[in-house]
């Protein structure tokens, strides 16, 4: 019995450094996707670029009033050159899901996004994330666009 305690012990010890160095990885990936949220609000292209690898694809499923989906695919750096001072943009997460695997992260998580402060839809966004020398940087962005999915989402 003792043997099994101490062995307890030992694992439960040697998971501390992995369980904080997760939480913190965690934190910084979350950290990421809050800047990217804060430079759409600023309208800050560069901070966007800065987020992003080079050519950081996006796809967007928007729900059309007449029930069909539609596809667009872009690039944040494309995106970003339409970001220009225009009406004011608010986006917020909640109850993220982060995966975490070395390097390589995936947050997902539902959304509500204002457009001049009034709710304009709502969705799931996901950020695909790579660790390049020591820094998160998104890799990839995805989300769908659903104007009447605010309620079910729990906006």
């Amino acid at each position: 019995m003792k043997r099994l305690i101490a062995t307890a012990l030992l694992s439960l010890g040697l998971a501390g450094p992995a369980l904080a160095d997760e939480a913190k990885d965690r934190a910084d990936v979350l950290a990421v996707v809050d800047q990217f949220f804060a430079a759409m609000a600023k309208h800050d292209a560069q901070a966007w670029a800065d987020l992003s690898l080079p050519d950081t694809p996006t796809t967007v499923q928007s729900f059309q009033p007449d029930g069909t989906v539609k596809l667009r695919r872009s690039t944040v750096q494309a995106m970003a050159a339409n970001l220009g001072a225009g009406q004011a943009m608010n986006e917020r997460i909640w109850k993220p899901t982060v995966l975490l695997r070395g390097p390589m992260a995936m947050v997902w998580a539902p959304y509500e996004f204002k457009l001049a402060g009034q709710q304009h839809h709502c969705g799931i966004d996901v950020f695909h994330l790579m660790q390049v020398d020591g820094a998160w940087k998104l890799s990839a962005v995805s989300w769908t666009q659903e104007p009447k999915a605010c309620a079910e989402l729990g906006a």
